[in-house]
């Protein structure tokens, strides 16, 4: 495997919940991998050996997982996370969640997409033929007819214009999602997906995932024993959209210079009303861990809904796309049919 290309989410999922449970069984990492590399094809096998020898050089699976250069940061930082809060077993069971349900959605996504796209592709082939094959014949019944009118010229001009115009928007759309499609499965898909992430449902859908994770990772932490500003360090660099992790920042610079953590959390806005009066009495009461936990959830369920919401959009946007193109077809090919038509009349 080339260890620059990072590990699917499916084979994630899977590494992560041997991990968990090798954690939960008490056999030592150091012997535990080896034990994981015996069950994957050769190329898997060879990352587990790789990831074994780094991690009895440095006894920091962080470290270990950072060097092999297969997994995402996410996964790593969150190793490291866990491995300083004593929680390795609780994140391993919780990156194994997340990477399965990631691999559901993956397929999902790529379901949706993709016979749209064969429709989309068959689409271009009807057109290709309609506009160098078909038209042309419309054509020349038109002028063996002798009498042009130039309402019949125009129409038969404008035809051809027009199913070229579709077959270009058609090429657009198959070579963008080709392009799109091969820059992710490469790991070079960082430009396009800041550039989804300005579209107004995305981005919603990122602060909800940002929002769980500000929970999820600050009750570990906090029920851990670290200090609010300690916590607070870690979270940027896990939020998966840079809005978040900048708004993380400032809470953190808020709270170093004594702003009681609800007030900065309330003044930049991570959750709404409701949820930002919830952190207040946590903190208040002493259960601020317990109540990040209950956010964590909540929010961790709606990024899931919205997930989906989006998931669910892609496949009739498609279908509309070719609704019009398959309108803008006929009508290329119904205004030559006009064009003869009033000619013979």
């Amino acid at each position: 495997m080339n260890q620059t290309t990072k590990l699917p989410s499916g084979d994630l999922a899977l590494f992560c919940s041997q991990i968990a449970m090798l954690l939960h069984s008490g056999i030592p990492l150091d012997d535990g991998l080896s034990a994981i590399g015996d069950t994957l094809p050769e190329s898997g096998k060879k990352i587990m050996e790789k990831l074994e020898e780094d991690y009895r050089e440095t006894f920091s699976l962080e470290q270990a997982l950072a060097k092999a250069g297969v997994f995402p940061d996410y996964l790593v930082r969150m190793t490291g996370i866990g491995e300083r809060a004593g929680k390795l077993e609780d994140v391993f069971q919780s990156l194994g969640v997340y990477y399965d349900r990631e691999a559901r959605m993956k397929q999902q996504i790529r379901r949706s997409v993709f016979y749209p796209m064969i429709s989309v592709c068959a689409m271009a082939i009807v057109v290709a033929v309609l506009v160098w094959k078909v038209l042309p014949i419309f054509r020349e019944v038109l002028q063996s007819l002798g009498s042009v009118s130039g309402t019949a010229a125009f129409l038969m001009d404008l035809g051809p214009v027009l199913g070229v115009a579709v077959l270009v928007i058609l090429g657009l759309l198959i070579i963008g999602t080709a392009v799109c499609f091969l820059l992710f499965r490469k790991g070079k898909g960082e430009k396009i997906r800041v550039f989804f992430t300005k579209i107004g449902p995305v981005r919603r859908t990122l602060e909800k995932i940002s929002a769980s994770r500000f929970a999820s990772v600050l009750a570990m932490l906090l029920a851990s024993g670290y200090q609010v500003e300690e916590a607070l360090e870690f979270l940027p660099s896990i939020l998966p959209d840079k809005g978040s992790a900048e708004k993380v920042q400032r809470i953190s610079e808020q709270v170093s210079s004594g702003t009681p953590l609800p007030d900065a959390v309330q003044e930049e806005g991570i959750f709404p009303g409701l949820y930002s009066r919830m952190v207040g009495i946590g903190y208040r009461t002493g259960a601020l861990d317990s109540v990040m936990e209950k956010l964590a959830d909540i929010y961790e369920e709606e990024a899931d809904q919205s997930l989906q919401s989006l998931i669910g959009l892609l496949e009739p946007i498609l279908v509309g796309i070719l609704s019009v193109a398959v309108g803008a077809i006929l009508f290329s090919v119904m205004l030559p049919l006009l064009g003869v038509m009033s000619s013979i009349g």
